[in-house]
């Protein structure tokens, strides 16, 4: 007797969340805003010395570690905030490697990978920043073991 109005409550709250979700991602893409090769300005940070990072414990008990030369970050020239963002890396540069930094160490060795990091340390800096010019990042000589 109850089973046709839960399928319907079902079918009105997949329906509503699926909604939702749309329009969550229509924003996101929004903030990325459309730009080309051409648009982009590299803000690339070298370290003087390969930085050797710890990386945390995994399930075999011993230690591993990455090594990082440095990173590049790609600012969309046709955003908005791009002059203040500009600015902003360039006072607060040790900043952004701590963020870098920090995801890298928080993974494991099975878990880590070069796409896992970029993709998180992107997010945490567009967090920080408040903006999505930076819209992309390389990293210099990832390696891990």
């Amino acid at each position: 007797v109850m089973l046709p109005t839960f399928q319907k409550t079902n079918n009105l709250i997949t329906q509503v969340a699926s909604v939702l979700n749309l329009e969550l991602d229509q924003e996101d893409s929004e903030g990325a805003q459309d730009y080309t090769l051409k648009d982009l300005e590299q803000y690339s940070v070298a370290f003087e010395s390969q930085q050797t990072l710890n990386l945390a414990s995994g399930d075999d008990g011993k230690m591993h570690y990455a090594m990082l030369d440095g990173y590049t970050l790609s600012l969309n020239k046709k955003a908005k905030d791009y002059k203040d963002v500009n600015e902003t890396l360039k006072a607060n540069e040790a900043k952004l490697t701590d963020v870098i930094r920090g995801v890298i160490q928080s993974h494991t060795v099975n878990d880590i990978s070069e796409e896992v990091v970029k993709k998180e340390a992107l997010e945490k800096i567009q967090s920080l920043l408040d903006s999505k010019a930076v819209v992309e990042i390389s990293l210099t000589n990832l390696m891990y073991n």
